[in-house]
């Protein structure tokens, strides 16, 4: 029988209601993190270092188990433009959105 464990859940810190802050990883990587209304993360932005998937990868998750995953528990974003998508054949992708703190949002 194999018993499966999980890891133990870690508290994650809420940030200030519509603010934002900028961090930095050791390996130099650097975030924006916008918070919604409610404290939680509504957006990681990469501010330094974008250039290297693998760094941004690794920082972004030792970032999240602190500040928790982007836009879960935070409130939705409401979509205000559309653009065509790359595949083509008339379908649409969402291009920009606000958030409840009234900021505009750019989807990358």
């Amino acid at each position: 029988m194999l018993l499966l464990s999980t890891p133990p859940v870690q508290a994650i810190t809420p940030g200030p209601a519509c603010g934002q802050k900028d961090i930095s990883s050791p390996s130099g990587v650097g975030f924006r993190i916008l918070f919604a209304n409610n404290g939680a993360v509504q957006q990681y932005i990469v501010t330094a270092k974008a250039d290297d998937p693998e760094a941004v990868n690794d920082a972004r998750i030792s970032v999240e188990n602190t500040y928790g995953p982007a836009g879960v528990n935070a409130p939705a974003l409401k979509v205000i433009s559309f653009k065509p998508s790359e595949g083509g054949g008339g379908m649409m992708v969402p291009d920009k959105a606000i958030d409840s703190c009234g900021r505009t949002l750019s989807f990358s």
